[in-house]
């Protein structure tokens, strides 16, 4: 990973994240950054914990097939609605599909070679399966009226851009691990 450049969003950018979610208008402005904060900090954790678990390693292929999951590479540009698709973790199949055009025109646009840019975006998906699996959703946590009328609100409904944020701080935050352990300086040992 030497040279690594990072095309995931960093934490400066998890509010604006936040801006293109369905929901946003419904969110009060005094609980944006709080609940941005509390996904991008979900997924650091959940970060450091796999990070210790499979040794530090980056082969994101190998920790999805470990936990029982199954990759399904389609060689195509997914396209649709206007919207580039890299990969979809399916919880009830237990699949996560890699669309390798789309991941091939990623890796060119952001200098990356096609197996570290497989890897980030299934570390990505890596973290929905997490959510489904033991960390809880970080879409869930907060929840606003799905519909208001006057003082009656009816249903509820979380912030799918939640668990985004909290996805693109599990890559993040694991990479970045890696690249610390990767580039000690003068000797000095990182501690994790």
């Amino acid at each position: 990973m030497a040279d690594f450049i990072f095309p995931f969003p960093g934490r400066e950018l998890a509010e604006q994240e936040l801006s293109y979610d369905l929901c946003y208008r419904k969110i009060p402005e005094e609980d944006r950054g709080v609940i941005v904060e509390r996904a991008w900090q979900k997924g650091c954790r959940a970060a450091r914990e796999v990070y210790e678990k499979y040794g530090g390693s980056t082969d994101f292929k190998k920790i999805i097939e470990d936990s029982g999951l199954t990759i399904i590479e389609k060689d195509v540009d997914y396209v649709t609605g206007g919207r580039r698709y890299f990969s979809d973790y399916i919880s009830g199949q237990k699949t996560v599909t890699l669309y390798l055009g789309s991941v091939q025109m990623w890796a060119d646009s952001n200098s990356l070679d096609l197996m570290t840019a497989e890897n980030l975006i299934l570390s990505h998906e890596y973290f929905h399966y997490l959510e489904m699996n033991g960390i809880g959703q970080a879409s869930k946590e907060y929840q606003v009226s799905m519909i208001k009328l006057g003082p009656l609100k009816i249903g509820r409904t979380g912030i799918h851009a939640l668990s985004e944020i909290g996805a693109h701080a599990f890559a993040r935050s694991y990479y970045e691990l890696a690249k610390r352990k990767e580039e000690p300086k003068n000797g000095e040992h990182i501690e994790l």
